[in-house]
């Protein structure tokens, strides 16, 4: 099976109804059916051209299953299925600065906000600065003087990435006993993340950070920027 054929499959909605049904256990084909909202012929329809793609396989017992073929297909997926959930935001911002492995795996950011404005987007970093209880870690162009109070009196682990090319405008935050900063030629996104959240803000296209960027809250997406965080801090060099 060539790609085409198998984005022929996967462009029917019951076709990939079925499959993300599937996907969180076997079934019957009358309970196919029933919870995919289609009649029993079109379910059995549907299913026998899954199977002739080797995306589904039925048991002995009559239950359909994902095939591991079809499972990797599902997470396959998963990355383009985060893109266009904001593919307005995503086609207006830079993704070649991010590492490939985690492109791979941007489906993780799945069921992130985007902020409706700048304003909104920096005071969820500010709420993320204050509400930090074990680590904060941060990429940005600079670290503005509020967010640099905000820090004041944290007993916890602070990084901070910056880019060589544009300090702080102010030395305070260097002066935090538990912070750690280090220098980076270039900052593939902005972020700010604590043990429970993140905001992250991509380039637009002209390099620019746009800091209307997107809110995650979910384990997958923090993972997802801590990661991102690792891939910057690594690259740094201490200041």
């Amino acid at each position: 099976m060539n790609p085409e054929a198998l984005f022929w499959e996967l462009a029917s909605p019951d076709r990939m109804a079925i499959l993300r049904l599937l996907r969180t256990g076997k079934r019957r084909l009358t309970r196919i059916a029933e919870e995919v909202g289609v009649t029993v012929q079109e379910a059995h329809r549907d299913l026998a051209r899954l199977t002739k793609a080797r995306l589904v396989a039925k048991d002995p017992q009559g239950y359909y299953a994902l095939t591991p073929l079809g499972k990797y297909v599902m997470t396959l997926l998963e990355p383009l299925e985060a893109l266009l959930e904001h593919r307005d935001y995503y086609a207006a911002h830079d993704l070649t600065r991010i590492p490939k492995n985690l492109l791979y795996r941007i489906g993780q950011l799945k069921g992130a906000r985007q902020a409706p404005d700048t304003f909104t987007a920096l005071s969820y970093a500010e709420i993320l600065i204050k509400e930090a209880e074990e680590y904060l870690w941060i990429v940005t162009e600079q670290v503005l003087p509020s967010a640099a109070r905000l820090m004041q009196g944290k007993n916890i682990q602070i990084r901070i990435v910056i880019p060589r090319v544009q300090p702080p405008p102010s030395a305070e935050p260097l002066k935090l006993a538990n912070l750690e900063a280090r220098y980076i030629d270039q900052i593939a996104a902005a972020l700010v993340i604590n043990e429970k959240r993140a905001a992250l803000a991509l380039p637009r296209h002209n390099g620019e950070i746009d800091y209307r960027g997107l809110l995650i809250e979910t384990q997958e997406g923090l993972e997802w920027c801590r990661d991102l965080f690792t891939h910057h801090w690594n690259k740094a060099k201490p200041i």
